[in-house]
């Protein structure tokens, strides 16, 4: 459409984005992998109000007495929420190469994927949905890898816990080692929570 009306392709900013239910860990890796994806900027919804709505890093941290009656704004105590722990993940760990990628053909679910140094470093996440989807890695050689073999994939979980509740590190949920070939390695990730994100990190 701009092209066809000779305007100029100008950066895009969406205010104010992911809804109040949206605003867990897997709704965040989600418009985290189509904001990398369509180099677009984007400021996430506050849908605090009074003064919380200037507290909690627009919902981001928690702290003792968060979303009751003792609430206290001048009050400290804060803590990282499952969220935040997905913004942080995605700032300190995916530095490096930004790799391409394709989001879920129903648009559910989407991953953002780095190439830092020997590791590839996927976090992904459904738009705050239930179900499986594919994660399906090809062109290994281009990493280095042979064409046919075996990939062995340390996975992460980012839990929610609730709207204030304290998650202090990612999960480590081990490793599994893929056999592949034809120069391509395929998995799925289930997501029986709408609220959970994930990364996977294997080397080469």
């Amino acid at each position: 459409m701009l092209s066809s009306y000779n305007l100029p392709n100008r950066p895009n900013n969406v205010n104010e984005y992911g809804t109040g239910p949206e605003q867990v860990p897997s709704g965040a890796a989600w418009y985290i992998s189509r904001f990398e994806r369509y180099d677009t900027l984007g400021l996430r919804g506050n849908w605090l109000s009074t003064t919380a709505l200037h507290d909690f890093l627009a919902g981001l941290v928690g702290k003792p007495n968060a979303g009751t009656s003792a609430y206290s704004a001048t009050a400290g105590g804060y803590w990282p929420t499952g969220e935040f722990q997905v913004y942080k993940y995605y700032h300190l760990n995916q530095t490096g190469t930004r790799l391409g990628t394709t989001g879920s053909a129903d648009g559910g679910f989407d991953v953002y994927a780095t190439n830092t140094g020997s590791t590839v470093k996927i976090l992904c996440g459904s738009k705050a949905k239930t179900g499986t989807w594919d994660i399906t890695v090809t062109n290994l050689k281009s990493l280095g890898l042979p064409s046919s073999g075996s990939i062995t994939i340390t996975t992460y979980e980012f839990p929610w816990t609730s709207e204030f509740g304290e998650v202090d590190t990612p999960v480590n949920l081990g490793q599994v080692t893929h056999t592949y070939a034809g120069d391509s390695v395929t998995w799925w990730v289930k997501f029986s929570s709408s609220s959970t994100a994930y990364a996977f990190e294997f080397s080469h």
